[in-house]
């Protein structure tokens, strides 16, 4: 019989790393995904930095040819507004390492290559021991090339000479994930929702507050004592696609209970 814990952890763990890169493919992915874990690593004084691969330029809901800007044009005065919004966010919880590559937006798979370069050169010089990322099921194209990225930097860090090896732990924004931790962020969640609320652009084109709140508080159905959580997906050795697959489809757990 498969079991409500076969599918989703009935436990609370604590977060992840000591010294931590979270990649963001936009501002406010950071904050929505895993910012109250990121504020309880700040309480217990890990070294965390933020890099926001793109600024989010081509979101601007007052200016529909946004969408369609040519990429040599993606520095905008929006662009630099939301990076403005990310630092008073990252404030909010304590934060003051961050970096913005400004790569175009909607772009980050056309330009793997370059991504993957700069990253990398951040991490030989940073070395951190884990790296947050949102999950290969995302439904933005930024978020699901961002986790490509994040795996393939883990496969490169384990093993290979001049490099140490890193956990990797997803984190959810758009797509509900199927995690293996859960983290209590109740304690840090009016810090969280103060962040969000930093992103004033963005909250203008959808209620993020709101529908984050409500997926924190359904992530505590399994967990008694905890009022808001944020799920994760840790993987602390590399993943192939078919682990991928088999982990984020269910295949694995549904199989052995036919």
């Amino acid at each position: 019989m498969l079991l409500e814990s076969d599918i989703i952890p009935f436990n609370l763990s604590s977060p992840l790393g000591n010294k931590i890169i979270v990649l963001s493919p936009h501002p406010d992915d950071e904050i929505l995904g895993c910012g109250g874990t990121i504020r309880l690593l700040i309480n217990s004084k890990k070294n965390i930095k933020v890099i926001f691969l793109t600024s989010g330029d081509k979101a601007d809901s007052s200016n529909p040819a946004s969408y369609m800007r040519h990429d040599e044009e993606h520095i905008t005065d929006y662009s630099k507004m939301r990076e403005k919004e990310a630092v008073n966010s990252l404030r909010v919880l304590g934060i003051s390492d961050y970096e913005f590559l400004r790569f175009p937006d909607r772009s980050l798979d056309r330009l793997y290559d370059s991504v993957l370069e700069r990253l990398f050169a951040i991490i030989r010089e940073y070395k951190p021991d884990t790296i947050y990322s949102p999950s290969t099921i995302e439904l933005n194209p930024d978020h699901r090339t961002t986790a490509k990225l994040s795996l393939e930097i883990q496969r490169t860090m384990t093993g290979h000479e001049g490099y140490e090896p890193v956990k990797l732990v997803f984190y959810e924004v758009t797509t509900p994930l199927r995690p293996n931790m859960l983290i209590d962020i109740t304690s840090v969640y009016t810090i969280k929702r103060k962040a969000i609320k930093r992103y004033k652009s963005q909250l203008k084109i959808r209620d993020y507050l709101k529908l984050i709140t409500a997926l924190n508080a359904l992530r505590s159905l399994t967990v008694d004592g905890a009022r808001y959580v944020e799920a994760f997906w840790c993987a602390d050795k590399p993943l192939n696609s078919e682990d991928v697959i088999k982990w984020l489809s269910y295949q694995r757990a549904i199989s052995e209970h036919l």
